[in-house]
């Protein structure tokens, strides 16, 4: 029996859904839907994690079109937003829409009204989107809209590379790591002075999770993967069917392993790879001080970086691959837009996110917030700015995987990398531990 809730949902979309269903199969373009007798009316609610100074100036354009209905945005801290949203609708409060990251979108995914693949077919999200925002479609349609991508590059520091005569910084894994005894520097007593890059531990890195998920994705390996036979996502951490390899001697060793070893190679003294411990300072601050060759951060950071160090000589440049990769790969931050399935204004809000996701409103949310669009139409236009050309490449390869708790994933790491640096298990061991841990969350 269908619940209450249902049936309204079903009347409401006789009315109203029509009309965006056409506008995103192309029928008729979203400004033309303004002169329809279905367009929707209202105020649209929505919540996000983008900041929100930037984010009210593009609700104020927006709203200044008079498409017949406006937005009103209310910010919510990345690390508040799931409890947030829970509380209010615990309290019968719900947004209409939410704009939140995809490591946060497997929280709420019960939550969010899925478009069937009739109203988007899931050949024309593959066509607009890039390979990396698939893992917003589920067995029966999408669950999220993406927006913009937040990708891992690498920093580096242009005067330490020319120094040691380097024209160009290593491009895989395999010439970073042979570039380590060049660049890192220790005192006598074995104190690290310089450092090549902030790798192996936990604590003072930031994005740890992320450059480890890189190279797990890099090897093959899903981490959490969608099933689309059952329509669950399906923890793959200890699968071994990588192909891909980051170390000299993979051996018959799992893709996940294999990555975790080379990963803790950098904080391991006993390794030609040591460049990194826990007594320095924190990786972006070591970094913007001159004293680390490179620095894996995400594109969002070029403005701080910029700011915190006007004297730096710096460059970005694609994360670090696998060795016989056959496409590059990065580990990338979505945001997305998504309807709420307790939404109060449904029609306006379904009209609003196929508004915001068109071709224009994507590209004018990538300019306010100078991160890469998700859509592959925009990241075709040739970009003026050096730094920006390289983040949009980087969009083009960038992938993240569903998280089922990211608060719950990041002690999961963190004991994945701590347990194996203090040797109080082998990496094999940690794997293991990290996947059963990660399958006791996605249930």
């Amino acid at each position: 029996m269908k619940s209450s809730f249902q049936t309204i949902l079903i009347i409401i979309f006789i009315v109203g859904f029509v009309a965006a269903i056409a506008i995103f199969s192309g029928l008729f373009s979203s400004s033309s839907s303004k002169t329809t007798s279905t367009t929707p009316t209202g105020n649209v609610v929505v919540w996000g994690i983008l900041p929100a100074e930037t984010m009210q100036s593009y609700v104020d354009n927006f709203n200044s079109q008079n498409y017949g209905y406006t937005l009103s945005y209310s910010y919510h801290a990345p690390a508040n937003f799931y409890q947030d949203l829970i509380v209010s609708l615990a309290n019968g409060k719900s947004p209409d829409l939410v704009i939140t990251s995809s490591e946060a979108i497997s929280q709420i995914a019960n939550k969010l009204y899925t478009i069937p693949f009739a109203a988007y077919t899931e050949r024309t999200f593959r066509d607009t989107n890039v390979d990396g925002a698939q893992m917003f479609l589920s067995k029966t349609g999408v669950t999220a809209l993406p927006l913009l991508v937040d990708p891992l590059v690498v920093y580096y520091n242009k005067d330490i590379l020319a120094a040691k005569n380097f024209v160009a910084p290593p491009k895989t894994w395999k010439d970073l790591q042979a570039s380590v005894p060049l660049f890192t520097k220790r005192t006598s007593q074995g104190k690290l002075t310089q450092s090549t890059i902030a790798m192996g531990e936990w604590d003072n890195i930031l994005h740890a999770r992320d450059i480890l998920s890189a190279l797990f994705l890099q090897t093959g390996n899903s981490i959490v993967g969608y099933d689309a036979t059952t329509g669950a996502n399906q923890v793959t951490l200890a699968n071994g069917t990588g192909t891909a390899t980051v170390s000299d001697n993979p051996g018959n060793e799992l893709p996940a392993v294999q990555a975790l070893t080379f990963y803790t190679s950098f904080s391991d003294p006993t390794s030609s790879a040591y460049s990194w411990n826990n007594s320095l300072p924190e990786s972006l601050q070591n970094f913007l001080a001159g004293k680390s060759v490179f620095y894996i951060g995400r594109a969002s950071e070029l403005f701080t970086i910029q700011a915190q160090n006007p004297n730096l000589n710096f460059d970005v440049t694609q994360l670090f691959q696998a060795q016989n990769a056959t496409r590059p790969i990065t580990f990338g931050s979505f945001v997305a837009v998504g309807i709420m399935k307790g939404a109060p204004n449904m029609t306006a809000a379904y009209a609003a996110a196929t508004q915001m996701t068109s071709s224009a409103g994507v590209d004018d949310i990538s300019k306010r917030f100078s991160l890469p669009p998700a859509r592959r139409d925009l990241l075709q236009v040739a970009q003026s700015s050096p730094y920006v050309s390289v983040f949009f490449q980087a969009a083009l390869s960038a992938f993240s995987w569903p998280d089922p708790n990211p608060t719950s994933t990041n002690t999961i790491f963190h004991d994945m990398i701590n347990n194996v640096n203090s040797n109080t298990t082998d990496v094999q061991t940690a794997i293991f531990n990290a996947t059963q841990s990660l399958q006791s969350t996605t249930h």
